[in-house]
């Protein structure tokens, strides 16, 4: 087993590892699962050179082969520098990873583009440089817009001499359906309560079992989100606090986050308040912590406003005054929707 890798994703792995054959893999996934790191994984067991019993010779035995860390091969890819090795990544992640300086004529691209899927396709058709093939990961495959996806399709569905893909997806219903008709699908699945806040409480030392638990609830029981918001300074008691501060339209220190991880924080609220009014538990938030809710339909309003936002989030023109309207428009709804039916 890989030390590094994350509990929940060992399963998968081992399934991927396991396909006879595969030359391409879709790991499915939801957000705030590590998925990438799975993938990346999967793409260095496929390279890696170590001179025990070959990875195809055990996967076609049903027996995972993980890499070995400690060949060329693998130490090669950990740095990236593997000729076999391909990452295709949009530039806006390229740059949060470290690996890409940010322009500073112009915002790093969200999509996977056609120029990119290109010069992929450059390296695809290229002479292996070492034995064990060529690999490429692409992620998250979701990014490839509509382009540069129909463009991958040939290539994908016939791939030359030993080239093998490992898509990874957080948003698989948007990958087009004849790219997902070309990979063996693998799932990667929540963990379960007890994992997750394990894995939790070993990232971040002195976190109790109490806030663990409160912070992946409010996570939707995905433990990498759950870290990125300790990682951001969001507490436990912050967070229980995040409906009322809403409801007084404080947002305070959420300010600063990212577009998108505030209005996904936003929906989570939305969605409980709407589970409430109509007689279910609340799913992110515990009861006592969400303000009470009398009316759906302010609700529903709010929660059709949240997805517009969302689906604009990364190109906000005016940051401060767009979420000043996320704001004043989150008030409202809660207020509206506490109000006594007429």
């Amino acid at each position: 087993m890989s030390a590094a890798l994350a509990p929940w994703l060992q399963a998968p792995l081992a399934q991927a590892l396991a396909l006879p054959r595969a030359h391409a893999v879709l790991l499915a996934s939801l957000p705030g699962l590590a998925a990438f790191e799975a993938g990346q994984a999967l793409a260095q067991a496929w390279l890696c050179e170590s001179t025990e019993a070959s990875a195809e010779t055990r996967a076609e035995a049903g027996q995972g082969a993980q890499a070995c860390g400690r060949c060329q091969a693998c130490h090669l890819f950990s740095q990236r520098s593997h000729p076999d090795a391909h990452w295709l990544l949009p530039a806006a992640l390229r740059v949060q990873l470290g690996w890409q300086e940010p322009d500073d004529k112009s915002k790093p691209s969200q999509e996977i583009r056609i120029d990119e899927l290109r010069a992929m396709l450059g390296f695809a058709q290229s002479t292996a440089g070492r034995s064990r093939g060529k690999v490429v990961l692409i992620h998250p495959a979701e990014a490839m817009n509509g382009v540069a996806a129909n463009a991958l399709l040939k290539t994908l569905e016939e791939p030359g001499g030993r080239l093998r893909f490992v898509l990874v997806s957080e948003a698989v219903d948007d990958l087009l359906p004849t790219v997902r008709s070309r990979c063996q699908t693998v799932h990667v699945t929540l963990p379960d309560a007890a994992e997750g806040a394990a894995w939790l409480r070993a990232q971040h030392a002195g976190l109790s079992e109490l806030d663990a638990a409160a912070l992946l609830r409010g996570a939707g029981q995905r433990p990498q989100q759950a870290l990125a918001w300790l990682q951001a300074g969001l507490s436990a008691p912050r967070l229980a606090e995040f409906p009322r501060l809403v409801a007084r339209g404080e947002l305070g220190e959420f300010t600063a986050w990212k577009p998108r991880a505030l209005i996904d924080l936003l929906q989570r609220l939305a969605t409980d308040l709407l589970r409430v009014t109509a007689g279910a538990a609340p799913q992110y938030f515990e009861p006592a912590q969400l303000p009470k809710a009398r009316q759906a339909a302010p609700l529903q309003a709010w929660a059709a406003e949240l997805r517009g936002a969302r689906s604009h989030a990364e190109h906000p023109l005016q940051w401060a005054l767009w979420l000043e309207a996320l704001g004043v428009g989150a008030q409202a709804a809660l207020r509206q929707a506490c109000r006594s039916s007429p």
